[in-house]
């Protein structure tokens, strides 16, 4: 049966626990059908879970010491033939804060303290600790098995290992990147700040039937690190699902308004597809005879699933469409809906702040944070056409129960969302793999890392052009490059030319003094207003700033008023825009409130967005609260707002006819064909001055000067010139007919002397020349006559 129309994904299914196998009561009942004997072979009845925090018993090594110390197979730890029996041994959770076993937060208790300490009592650091437990998976186990998802929470850096085989790693690239025989004992990570959490998949080809080992090292980041933490809550089957997931369907911009990009994990490796259509009439079913099929393309994901992507090109103005992601052989998303507005003309979008799932320790709390500022916009503008995030949309960029809760919201899946990459964000291939970006120039903005994400992108909506560039990466030289081959190739068309980049450098926070931001700030200012940027879109300071216009890093007028609400600009003027946080996860309190270059600073440690409106002539930023401020400030109410225009230096255009003729004693009105336009003011048509005239009484060439100016004062001029003619005589132009009778037209017999006052050309006698000729001939012939007569009388005489 076709799919019903519905505006909400099914939901989620548990990656972690997807079977295809009979429950023990339905396997009691086929045990009582069939006997043994008849050869019917029953499914394994297959655990929830192989290993969990309460049952799971771990040995551990916390003496910093290398376990592996005098074998020559540093991985000898991690195999079962490893004699662990003088290790420790106890159940998880394990951990300490400051050698205590409290005090990292109430979403991280520590069942079993871990001696932090090499000498027991304070710094310096164990730096590694060792862990190893054993699972028993049978053979017929086994022979269901896809593999087996694994959920673990770590501080700082960890590796996983199954029957010696590495199976995951997570802020490990110190790790990779040292001498194989330091790798059991050393610093590793970065200061995460609370425990993160990370999901992994087991393949089938390093289980075995039997005993299966598995062994985890556990990495403190520096000898100072106040906390450590280790928590596998998770080993679950994987099995061929009877229906494939979907999840994580998020659209994201396309290269112009008439496309739409969708991404989208899913838990089998088989092919997928996007269905799309016109939506039909409301509680009808998804028209998928009539419907355009995209093939979907993808891969294996770094946290074990696949991804989907594919591209909507061809979509139509003003309409609304339904679409759905699948196949026939693995079943169909429900159905979701979007619709298309104009694709020219004025538009809105909707600017947020690092929503940075997971910043605060509580992602459930972000997350409602998240939806209900995405709530409280589109309420207040439901036409918005964007969803421009500043970066920073998880806190821990391998963080996949971060990113369910960031693209949870339904607005995710019905309106395009624009992701810049934040700091958070970049240090997995996770952000590359949720997002599909268009036009990306991955050499531009690249990764930092094999195991990260990278790239610059642009796009066009509307007539505006868009540059959204990889601040994470510091090669100026490579963004600058591609910003001008943009620019140089789509900027003549663009009305309006947006940046967006992370790492503010005109905010006044806790990161404002930071070495990257003020080498940016030193480099990036110059060449925004070279390319003739307008407005500059940046995250990361959680804190709202809105700078002066800004040309080639100084200010473009000393004069310009704190705080005013409306500014002009000039050429290579830019106007800086710092969004605060719109989940409200994380806050910075300010640290340069005498910045220069900021003119207005908010910090009320409430959750904003910003609306930008956009429009030929101008682009209005207003910011909002997306919930009540300590201030008693209501919901929906303004933090600032400024509309930004240009300076107007463009004069009208006037256009005037080319010189040419007018009959003498005709009328003549000197603005036939004359008009007179400007880009902001319209039709000045009615304001174009004539200087000179024609007097079409008298032959002659006169010359006409046309000016006219707009409302900034921008003159444009033309010269014309304009010759009177004499009328023509008729019958006697170019198109007079042979036999045509002068006389009779003009009243006067030949060898009249004409009336020049009549406009008739003087006559010249020209008309009496074959009468002439004829007189003559005839005089001629009588002359001859009579010689003739008088030869014939001399001869009759004589």
């Amino acid at each position: 049966m076709t799919a019903p129309l519905t505006a909400e994904l099914r939901p989620r299914a548990s990656r972690r626990s997807r079977r295809t196998i009979a429950t023990a009561s339905a396997t009691a009942l086929l045990a009582t059908m069939f006997s043994a004997s008849a050869g019917v072979a029953f499914a394994a009845e297959l655990p929830d879970t192989y290993i969990d925090t309460a049952s799971t018993v771990w040995s551990y090594s916390d003496n910093d010491t290398d376990p592996a110390a005098g074998s020559d197979d540093r991985l000898s730890w991690t195999t079962g033939d490893f004699d662990d029996a003088a290790w420790k041994s106890a159940t998880g959770t394990f951990g300490a804060k400051r050698g205590e076993a409290e005090g990292i937060g109430a979403n991280f208790p520590i069942t079993t303290l871990l001696n932090q300490y090499v000498d027991g009592e304070a710094p310096p650091n164990v730096r590694t600790f060792h862990f190893r437990t054993d699972v028993t998976v049978t053979a017929d186990e086994l022979s269901e098995l896809n593999g087996l998802s694994g959920t673990v929470t770590y501080d700082d850096a960890i590796q996983i290992f199954v029957n010696g085989t590495q199976v995951a790693g997570f802020v490990d690239d110190k790790v990779d990147a040292a001498p194989e025989a330091e790798r059991n004992l050393m610093y590793a990570g970065s200061s995460n700040g609370s425990p993160l959490t990370s999901t992994f998949t087991v393949p089938t080809d390093v289980l075995q039937a039997g005993e299966n080992t598995v062994a985890v090292a556990l990495y403190q980041d520096r000898d100072t690190s106040s906390d450590i933490y280790f928590d596998m809550s998770e080993l679950a089957p994987l099995v061929t699902p009877e229906h494939a997931s979907f999840d994580n369907l998020v659209m994201s911009i396309g290269s112009d308004e008439s496309s739409r990009n969708l991404t989208w994990y899913t838990d089998v490796d088989e092919a997928q597809y996007v269905q799309y259509a016109v939506a039909p009439a409301s509680g009808a079913e998804f028209p998928a005879d009539s419907a355009t099929t995209v093939d979907a393309a993808g891969g294996e994901t770094t946290s074990g699933e696949q991804n989907r992507r594919a591209t909507l090109d061809g979509l139509s103005e003003n309409s609304t469409y339904a679409y759905r992601v699948g196949s026939d052989a693995l079943g169909w998303s429900d159905v979701q809906m979007f619709s298309t507005a104009d694709f020219t003309g004025d538009y809105n979008f909707l600017f947020f702040g690092d929503p940075q799932i997971g910043a605060s320790g509580n992602v459930a709390s972000d997350k409602a944070g998240w939806q209900d500022t995405l709530d409280v916009a589109l309420e207040q503008f439901p036409q918005s056409e964007m969803l421009f995030s500043a970066g920073d949309q998880v806190n821990t960029a391998s963080s996949e129960n971060e990113y369910d809760a960031y693209l949870s919201p339904k607005q995710m899946q019905q309106i395009p969302t624009v992701p810049v990459i934040g700091n958070h964000d970049v240090g997995s291939k996770a952000y590359e793999q949720h997002y599909t970006t268009p036009n990306l120039d991955s050499e531009a903005g690249t990764a930092l890392s094999d195991s990260s994400s990278g790239g610059d992108y642009w796009f066009s909506f509307k007539g505006v052009l868009y540059m959204v560039i990889n601040s994470n990466n510091p090669d100026i030289n490579a963004h600058e490059q591609f910003l001008r081959d943009v620019v140089a190739e789509h900027g003549a068309d663009a009305r309006w030319s947006v940046v967006a980049f992370h790492h503010s450098i005109y905010s006044v926070a806790a990161h404002v003094n930071d070495s990257n931001i003020i080498s940016m700030r030193n480099e990036l200012p110059t060449l925004i207003s070279d390319l003739g940027v307008d407005l500059v879109l940046q995250g990361h300071d959680h804190s709202y700033t809105r700078s002066y216009l800004i040309n080639d890093g100084e200010l473009a007028n000393p004069d310009e008023t704190a705080a005013s609400n409306d500014v002009v600009a000039g050429e290579g003027d830019v106007l800086y825009v710092t969004a605060n946080s719109a989940s409200g996860s994380k806050y910075y309190d300010v640290t340069a409130p005498d910045a220069w270059y900021a003119s207005v600073i908010n910090q009320e440690k409430v959750r904003n967005y910003t609306n930008i409106e956009v429009t030929d002539d101008a682009i209005t930023i207003t910011t909002y609260r997306s919930e009540q401020s300590v201030a008693r400030a209501a919901v929906n109410s303004v933090v600032d707002e400024v509309t930004l225009t240009r300076e107007d230096t463009v004069a009208p255009q006037l256009t005037v006819p080319t010189s040419g003729e007018v009959e003498q004693g005709s009328d003549f009105d000197p603005m036939a064909g004359v008009s007179a336009t400007d880009v902001r003011d319209g039709d000045l048509t009615d304001a174009v001055m004539v200087n000179g005239s024609v007097d079409t009484a008298t032959l002659g060439t006169y010359s006409l000067e046309y000016s006219v100016a707009d409302a900034a004062g921008n003159t444009q001029t033309a010269t014309r010139e304009v010759t009177v003619v004499a009328a023509e005589v008729p019958g006697t132009g170019p198109g007079a007919e042979p036999g045509d009778d002068a006389e009779d037209d003009a009243g006067s017999a030949p060898g009249s002397s004409g009336d020049s006052a009549s406009g008739e050309l003087p006559y010249t006698g020209a008309e009496a020349l074959p009468w002439l000729v004829a007189a003559g001939l005839l005089v001629m012939l009588g002359v001859g006559l009579a010689v003739t007569a008088a030869v014939r009388r001399r001869r009759l005489n004589a």
